[in-house]
């Protein structure tokens, strides 16, 4: 059973990269030719597309000795760090949605809200524990005092600051979220990510230990593919496609006219098989013999 030629192409890394790179660059030109505000839109896109292209170096470090294995191992911890992402992803929100809701009780439903509840504890994962918001009690301070980065300020009912100023009403539960706080950071900075990091020693090694058949392998794979793909560079590249064209139209033609004579013989030897008289001796019925008359 023959595969689809585009699953097959599909199947390879660095085309989906080449793929992402063309249509991003494509949709930034189309947004360049337009007026602002879309001119502007097409120059980020053309700053993001810009990261493809220089991933894409990366495959041509495959031809080094030393640099090519190190690439497979990069694309294998990235396999390994997907899997990892999704318990992070269950562990983050389990923190983040208690979080918030416990700190912001009559928040109204926005996409600012769904941006909070990954915000801090994503940025908790690399050390930034946001330090001043760590004991908030009111609601004022979630407002407009943690904007100014203030420490926590006091609550309770029927209490007043020294200037006989009524305090604002603690918010319920407020005391759970150092608490929970501290059970995140344990299981996510300690358990999750020194288990990455044991994942990653062990592929490292993995390759490690073949890193010589890796090495042949890239080499012959790209030195195959390049050789594979037209010479001329683009925009050059135009003409050799345009000769790939030709020719295969020239071959398809070719093997048209040879398949016409070939039907041509074949007719004219299923005529001369159909007809007695034009048979070979060879391929001629014998005669039905004659019986002899009983007297």
């Amino acid at each position: 059973m023959t595969q689809n030629p585009a699953s097959v192409w599909l199947e390879e890394y660095w085309n989906i990269t080449d793929l992402a790179a063309i249509c991003t660059f494509l949709l930034g030109l189309m947004l360049r030719l337009q007026h602002e505000p879309y001119m502007g839109y097409g120059r980020v896109i053309y700053c993001i597309d810009i990261i493809f292209w220089y991933i894409r170096v990366l495959d041509i470090f495959g031809v080094n000795k030393y640099l090519g294995p190190y690439v497979m191992m990069i694309g294998k911890m990235m396999i390994d760090m997907m899997y990892f992402v999704v318990i992070m992803l269950v562990v983050l929100m389990s923190f983040g949605v208690a979080r918030q809701a416990i700190l912001h009780p009559d928040e109204e439903p926005t996409w600012r809200l769904a941006r909070n509840i990954f915000y801090m504890p994503y940025w908790m994962i690399y050390g930034e524990v946001f330090a001043d918001s760590i004991d908030r009690k009111t609601r004022v301070h979630s407002k407009i005092l943690h904007n100014l980065s203030f420490p926590a300020a006091p609550c309770g009912e029927h209490l007043y600051d020294e200037d006989g100023k009524k305090l604002p009403p603690c918010i319920p539960g407020a005391w759970l979220t150092p608490a929970i706080m501290a059970c995140y950071l344990l299981v996510a900075n300690i358990l999750l990510v020194n288990l990455l990091i044991a994942v990653f020693n062990n592929t490292f090694f993995e390759v490690k230990s073949i890193s010589n058949q890796v090495w042949k392998f890239q080499r012959y794979q790209l030195i195959m593919t390049f050789h594979d793909r037209p010479i001329l560079p683009p925009p050059l590249i135009i003409f050799s496609h345009l000769y790939i064209l030709f020719n295969r139209l020239f071959r398809r033609c070719a093997r048209k006219r040879q398949e016409g004579e070939l039907d041509e013989k074949d007719r004219g030897l299923m005529t001369n098989l159909m007809n007695p008289e034009r048979r070979p001796n060879c391929c001629r019925e014998p005669p039905l013999p004659q019986k002899g008359l009983n007297h």
